[in-house]
């Protein structure tokens, strides 16, 4: 046993994950046939099976102008689930990997591995079009107003005036930049700064414009950060097994990255892709920043209706030997935890070795790899649990139609005289029926929503004050604030303002997870409105059903303006600090501790105040829309049963037919 699994054996840290590991891991046959099924096109197989037994029964019932509602319905659901995108979105700690494993996924060296992660875009992976052929991309340059923006935000996050500077000015700032004294947290905006001048002159021109370029060039502007700082997005037309059947795949900026501050773009993608990799590199410590993103993941990982989140250690071939690996994987394991990140799926790879294996068609180095074990995981995700949903969902529209037809034949088989009572009862049935789905839409508050956004928003003020020791200390630590002839003035506003960054993105972050808490609150209310009203008609209304409740499509809400704290000034924090050593050795930093502390709490509650009041507004909003929604849908509901009832009732209806029908639902 070498030193290292020794002192993480010693340490306790060799538990469960290691162990989860190795029963996870299929073996090599196995994993090999999962990473085949997945090249095969079988990855969302479920899916299309489920969208062609929905076109079959449309078929089957498009004779019935009845059920024209139904028939779209089930249309629509098919072509979506035929047609839909499944997105892997790729997230990772500084240099953990993400392009390799990217490549050890597409099978190709597709994406280049770039060596300032700094300043990484956005890079989507999309299916090769006719106007768009295999190897070619299209780059969405930012505009000139959000290069501005970043620039002057980098250069006042490393102590600059720069709110006001004109655009020459702004460069001649940046020129001037030199390295000392940046503080850690500052150091991406430095670089970042310094590649802007530098590529300034070429892509001036180019801002706001969507360029059609070719691989080689798509390759500089990810690799080449002078170029790539300009960049919003790119999307790579690439022809492989997984974009053949639907798979996108988006490697997103670290979390280190300076266009990470742009949280809102990573939340959206956390909250709609498929699917969430987070890739860490081999006995890599997490940085603050990747500790901030993984409290993201664990504060949302449980509003999913499924566990999408697949955590991978990448360059596990660097271990040793298997106990090494193992105590790795079991200190990975607590870190998550600690971030709230229960029970992560974990798989060992090495991105090198299984792109040599699929390049080689090795199947062997594949499974050895771990990429092996991952994808045959990953197909049992995509075809077991997502496609368990789409087969329960088809399989709800089927029975309801199975539904409506048998009794539809019930209702033919009597005699004259009883269906005609029938049908004078069916009219006055329906009309209660309508107006009962009218109330529906008459606008009312809901106390229950509006009582869990204020305690939501409540008990982030609570979080931010215990863990603002950790950002705290992070901002303010030795290694800035140095008595090596440094300007101590700016270090120690510099650390403030890195303090401040950390907490308005930990304020973003929160929001960010709490609208969506609130998203599934609502969604689930309203849920439940929409199926107790159903069930009320139904017992007026013999042999109603109601249609799948389809709930209100929530965009994530506008970000709050980000948090300062103006009451905050230099000459606050400078009367506090004598020395770096009085500072950190003796009561300095403890004292500057609690005034800042007293001197936030009134802007935070403030600004957490603003945020509620606009949130109030919008979620009832959003509730009055989701109760207009669910009462125009049942009333729909309503009108087509009434309507293939009367026509049942009507003594025209075909009884063999019915039964043929009835008999052929059955089989679909």
């Amino acid at each position: 046993m070498n030193e290292r699994s020794s002192w993480m054996k010693r340490a306790g840290l060799l538990t469960t994950a290691a162990a989860l590991a190795r029963s996870a891991a299929p073996a090599a046959p196995a994993a090999a046939a999962g990473a085949a099924a997945i090249a095969g096109g079988d990855a969302l197989a479920p899916q299309r099976r489920a969208a062609e037994r929905l076109r079959r029964a449309a078929d089957l019932l498009a004779p019935h102008e009845a059920l024209a509602s139904a028939i779209q319905a089930m249309r629509e659901k098919a072509e979506r689930l035929q047609r839909s995108r499944f997105t892997i979105a790729l997230f990772g700690a500084f240099s953990a990997g993400k392009s390799s494993l990217a490549n050890a996924l597409l099978g190709d060296s597709a994406l280049p591995v770039s060596p300032n992660p700094t300043t990484a875009a956005v890079n989507r992976i999309v299916p090769p079009t006719t106007e768009h052929p295999h190897g070619t991309a299209a780059v969405l340059m930012k505009s000139r107003a959000v290069l501005l923006d970043d620039l002057r935000y980098s250069l006042a996050l490393l102590g600059e005036e720069a709110e006001s500077l004109p655009e020459p000015a702004l460069l001649q700032a940046i020129h001037k930049l030199t390295p000392d004294g940046v503080h850690a947290g500052g150091r991406p905006h430095y670089s970042f700064l310094k590649a802007a001048a530098k590529g300034w002159q070429e892509h001036e021109a180019l801002l706001g414009q969507q360029l059609a370029v070719d691989g080689e060039t798509y390759r500089r502007y990810v690799a080449e950060e002078w170029r790539s700082c300009f960049v919003n997005e790119i999307e790579l037309h690439h022809d492989n097994p997984l974009t053949a059947q639907g798979i996108v795949l988006v490697d997103t900026p670290g979390a280190d990255s300076v266009n990470a501050r742009h949280t809102g773009v990573a939340f959206n993608y956390i909250k709609n892709a498929d699917a969430i990799l987070f890739v860490t590199y081999y006995n890599h410590a997490f940085s603050q920043a990747d500790r901030q993103f993984l409290l993201q993941l664990g504060r949302v990982k449980d509003q999913f209706e499924l566990d999408k989140m697949f955590f991978i250690v990448n360059a596990a071939d660097l271990a040793s030997d298997e106990e090494e690996r193992d105590g790795v994987l079991a200190h990975v394991e607590r870190n998550l935890q600690q971030h709230g990140i229960r029970f992560p799926r974990m798989f060992p790879v090495s991105s090198l070795q299984a792109l040599t294996g699929k390049q080689n068609h090795d199947e062997l180095l594949i499974a050895s790899s771990g990429v092996g074990a991952f994808e045959a995981a990953f197909l049992n995700f995509t075809q077991n649990d997502l496609g368990a949903l789409a087969i329960a969902s088809a399989e709800q529209e089927l029975e309801r139609a199975r539904n409506t037809i048998t009794d539809w034949v019930e209702t033919a088989s009597g005699d004259a005289a009883t269906r005609e009572a029938a049908s004078r009862q069916l009219i006055a049935q329906g009309e209660a029926a309508q107006q009962l789905a009218a109330q529906l839409a008459q606008p009312q508050p809901n106390p229950q929503l509006e009582q869990e956004l204020k305690e939501l928003l409540y008990y982030v003020i609570q979080r931010l004050q215990l863990r603002f020791g950790d950002h705290y200390n992070f901002a303010f630590n030795p290694s800035v604030l140095q008595d090596d002839g440094r300007d101590l003035r700016k270090a120690l506003w510099t650390a403030w303002l890195e303090l401040q960054r950390l907490l308005q993105i930990e304020l973003a972050q929160e929001l960010q997870a709490t609208s969506l808490r609130l998203d599934n609150i609502l969604i689930k209310l309203a849920g439940k409105k929409f199926k107790e009203t159903s069930e009320e008609i139904a017992q007026s209304l013999p042999g109603f059903s109601h249609s799948e409740y389809i709930p209100l499509e929530l965009s994530t809400p506008e970000e709050q303006p980000a948090f300062q704290a103006a009451g905050v000034e230099a000459k606050l924090l400078w009367s506090r600090f004598k020395s770096p050593r009085h500072f950190f050795e003796g009561e300095g930093k403890a004292a500057l501790r609690v005034v800042l502390e007293a001197e936030l709490a009134e802007p935070l509650q403030s600004w957490i105040d603003q945020a509620e009041s606009v949130w109030t507004e919008r979620y009832l909003e959003l509730w009055h829309l989701a109760m207009s929604s669910c009462a125009e849908a049942i009333k729909r509901d309503v009108a087509a049963f009434i309507q293939g009832k009367q026509a049942s009732l009507s003594g025209q209806a075909n009884l063999v037919e019915l039964r043929q029908l009835q008999e052929a639902l059955s089989a679909v």
